[in-house]
């Protein structure tokens, strides 16, 4: 197999690749890794011998000469010379839309292309996607919600297999919090980059108005690191919310992180899926999150209804409320609720609020979001399942196509 992607961060599709390599090392040892540089140094092992890692400059080079663009099918030839070895499966474009070089590749190589859906479809206006997923012979998506923005947006009516992301470190249904201490204050957690999308500002927003409206001793811990945490980190000085607020960075245990705090606030204004939201409820951490796009699946069916919030102002209304940015870099997201495709909306701190509440005034609503969500996680998102899984989805879609 020879996969494409970025390794230079540590986001949900780098992760859900280092899992998948781990369990395609484990069974099959020698696949091929087109990357960028500079590779984040937690997945430097990952790409590691018997792994072979080929840069995506060196076959833009023939004898130290660049290939320019326009030499679309010099460079295609050039690079199956270094890549392909024989054996090969297929070429997947994991979380690449619009790679064209991709596309090229697997066209001079002869093997099928297989895009993986992790985010890329909700970006701005991708020039070359369209005729990259035509060259597609299927679509590997990690969301019902990615399925339906490839369709409602990029047309694509191809053959397509769902595989969720997973997990590990997920603990047994009877580890569920049974309530919420009442010797302490309320730790809420806000995990994910600290950039505008993750909804970090209304997480503080959120901690905002349970302190002055519901009277709630609480405390926000954020895990992240990003472009916008200066930023943050004076807002929560205005707000005078410094002295229960802490910035974290970035956190090697997350396990640890959900351990340590009561709920997990997702407020994100896009979210193609939500692995944070899974690793909460896999620790026993109930979670509350925005309805948009993917995040919805991440929470069982029966929790929906409570731990949902609706986004309802627009990014106008947004930025005017809280000053936060108008322009999140997507122009679309999906509506679980309608089916559409719609203009990016932020839930407001004062119904997300509520949703808090409705959770951390009962205890037995406490416990049956900590008990529905370890069991959610657990029949669904298991680690173990997700690497046969990725390994069956690939072969259907190069040998039936369904």
């Amino acid at each position: 197999m020879i996969y494409r992607l970025n390794l230079n961060v540590v986001g949900g599709a780098e992760v859900s690749f280092a899992q998948y390599a781990g369990y395609r090392r484990a069974c099959h040892g020698d696949d091929t890794v087109i990357v960028d540089d500079p590779i984040h140094p937690r997945f430097e092992a990952v790409i590691a011998p018997p792994f072979r890692t080929v840069s995506r400059r060196t076959l833009r080079h023939w004898h130290g000469v660049r290939l320019p663009r326009s030499a679309r099918a010099l460079r295609a030839r050039n690079a199956v010379r270094q890549l392909v070895r024989g054996g090969e499966s297929a070429l997947v474009g994991w979380n690449s839309i619009g790679n064209r070089d991709i596309a090229d590749i697997a066209d001079r190589a002869g093997l099928p292309l297989i895009h993986y859906e992790h985010g890329q479809a909700w970006r701005q206006q991708r020039r070359h996607a369209r005729n990259y997923l035509a060259r597609a012979c299927g679509v590997i998506s990690n969301s019902f919600a990615a399925e339906r923005m490839l369709a409602l947006r990029w047309g694509w009516q191809g053959p397509t297999k769902r595989v969720y992301c997973a997990i590990d470190g997920i603990l047994d249904a009877g580890a569920a919090r049974v309530a919420l201490p009442r010797d302490r204050p309320l730790r809420l957690g806000s995990a994910g980059r600290t950039v505008e999308v993750k909804g970090h500002l209304i997480a503080l927003h959120v901690l905002k108005t349970l302190r002055d409206v519901h009277g709630v001793d609480a405390q926000l811990t954020i895990a992240g690191t990003g472009e916008r945490e200066t930023a943050l980190r004076e807002t929560a000085r205005t707000l005078g919310l410094a002295p229960v607020v802490r910035f974290a960075g970035s956190v090697d245990d997350m396990g640890a992180f959900y351990d340590a705090i009561d709920l997990l606030l997702v407020a994100s204004l896009r979210e193609p899926f939500g692995r944070t939201s899974i690793e909460a409820q896999a620790r026993g951490c109930p979670v509350v999150a925005t309805a948009v796009d993917g995040l919805p699946e991440t929470l069982p069916a029966t929790q929906q209804a409570e731990s949902l919030v609706t986004p309802e102002w627009s990014l106008a209304e947004y930025a005017n409320e809280l000053g936060g940015q108008s322009d999140i870099g997507v122009p679309w997201v999906y509506d679980p609720q309608t089916d559409e495709l719609v203009h990016p909306r932020a839930p407001t701190p004062t119904r997300f609020a509520a949703a808090v509440m409705q959770l951390i005034c009962s205890d037995a609503a406490y416990h049956r979001a900590s008990q529905c969500g370890l069991s959610h996680v657990g029949a669904r998102f298991s680690v173990d399942d997700y690497g046969p899984a990725l390994d069956q989805a690939i072969l259907r879609l190069t040998t039936d196509g369904v």
